[in-house]
C-alpha cells in the first residue's frame, strides 16, 4: 500500500502576542530562564477548547521559551477566547481555518518552533495539563538516559484526569518503550530533519504511534521520565466485569473507530516486522472489537465503521474521510 500525494499547503493565519518583547524574533519568557542549550517550544493543538486551556498554558509558559497554539478550525467564540488570552498568557496563535487533522497541526507547530530557533518541541493536546517543573524533569530524564544522543522521544507518566489511574505504556519484554502518546512528548527538533515530520495522510489516530515506530526503526529510543506527570483525559472509559474479570472499554464513536481501524491496519502493514510491537497491536485490535460487541453502545454503527476502515486501509485511501 502507498500513501496518496499530499495536497497543497494550507493557508495559515498567524496571530502573534503584540505585547511580548522580542529578541531576534523570540519573545522573552515571563518566567525563569530555560537553559539556552535546551530551548523548548511548547506546541498545543486546539479545537473548540475550554477556558481551562489558558490555565494550562499559564502553568506551562514559565517553563519554556515559547508557546505556540495551533488551532484546527475552532468556532469564532472559541477563537475569540484564544485571541483575547494570548496577550495575558504570552503565546503565539496560528489559525488553520479548518480541521486539517492532528498531524498537519503538529507539523505547523514544529516548523514554527524550529523557525524560532528552539532545539526542542514539547507537544500537548488542549485538555492536557502539567505541574511546575515538568519540563525540567523531562530534560533530566533525557540527560540521564544511557545514550542521550540516541534518544528520539521523552515521554511522561500519564495520569487519567477522570479516573486517577496511571495509564500504562507499551513496552517490550525487555522493558524498552515501544510507543508514546503525542501529548506530553518532548522531541529534539533535529529528529524531524532526520526521520521526517508527522504523517499527514493519517489525519488523526496513530499519528503518534507511527512516528514512534519510525523513530525506533531509525535507531532512536524512547525514554520515560518516572517523575514528570501529565494530567490527561483518556476518553470516556467505562469499566465492566464479565465472568469475574474486570476490563475497561474506551467507547469511541463510530467515526473515531473508522480512523483507528484504518490507520492501525495501515501502520501494522508498514511496521509488520517490528516483532516487539506488531503482535501486541494485533491482539489489541481483536480485543477492542470484542469489547465493542460485548459492552459498548451503537455496536452496529461502530462495526460498520470498522469494516469501512479495513477496506480503506487495503485500498490505501487515506486523509480525512469522515466528519467527527
Amino acid at each position: 500500500m502507498t500513501l496518496p500525494e499530499r495536497g497543497e499547503s494550507p493557508v495559515l493565519i498567524h496571530t502573534r502576542n503584540p505585547s511580548a518583547e522580542s529578541n531576534g524574533g523570540l519573545r522573552q519568557s515571563s518566567g525563569p530562564e530555560v537553559n539556552a542549550g535546551h530551548s523548548v517550544c511548547a506546541v498545543i493543538v486546539s479545537y473548540n477548547p475550554s477556558l481551562a486551556v489558558l490555565k494550562n498554558i499559564a502553568t506551562l509558559r514559565s517553563q519554556v521559551r515559547s508557546v505556540v497554539v495551533v488551532d484546527n478550525g475552532s468556532s469564532e467564540q472559541h477563537l475569540a477566547m484564544l485571541r483575547s488570552g494570548r496577550s495575558q498568557c504570552g503565546f503565539e496563535l496560528i489559525e488553520n481555518g479548518s480541521n486539517l487533522g492532528i498531524a498537519v497541526a503538529l507539523n505547523v507547530g514544529v516548523r514554527e518552533g524550529k523557525a524560532m530557533g528552539c532545539s526542542w518541541v514539547v507537544l500537548f493536546d488542549q485538555d492536557s495539563s502539567v505541574e511546575p517543573g515538568f519540563i525540567d524533569l523531562m530534560l533530566t530524564a533525557f540527560e540521564n538516559a544511557p545514550s542521550p544522543s540516541q534518544v528520539g522521544i521523552v515521554c511522561p507518566v500519564y495520569l487519567d484526569t477522570n479516573t486517577g489511574i496511571v495509564f500504562p505504556i507499551q513496552r517490550s519484554k525487555t522493558g524498552e518503550v515501544l510507543s508514546a502518546m503525542t501529548s506530553g512528548s518532548l522531541i529534539p527538533v533535529k529528529l524531524f530533519d532526520r526521520i521526517g515530520t508527522f504523517n499527514e495522510p493519517l489525519f488523526m489516530d496513530y499519528v503518534d504511534i507511527e512516528f514512534c515506530l519510525r523513530s525506533r526503526r531509525a535507531g532512536y529510543s524512547i525514554v520515560q521520565s518516572p517523575r514528570a506527570v501529565l494530567h490527561h483525559s483518556l476518553g470516556r472509559i467505562t469499566r465492566h466485569r464479565i465472568l469475574g474479570r474486570w476490563f475497561g472499554s474506551t467507547n469511541h464513536n463510530a467515526a473515531r473507530r473508522y480512523y483507528i481501524t484504518r490507520n492501525r491496519l495501515w501502520v501494522l502493514w508498514q511496521f509488520l516486522r517490528d516483532w516487539s510491537w506488531s503482535p501486541k497491536e494485533t491482539r489489541s485490535a481483536i480485543s477492542e472489537t470484542i469489547k465493542i460487541v460485548l459492552v459498548e453502545q451503537d455496536r452496529l454503527a461502530k462495526l460498520k465503521s470498522i469494516m469501512l476502515g479495513f477496506a480503506d486501509a487495503l485500498r490505501g485511501r487515506m486523509g480525512k474521510r469522515l466528519d467527527l
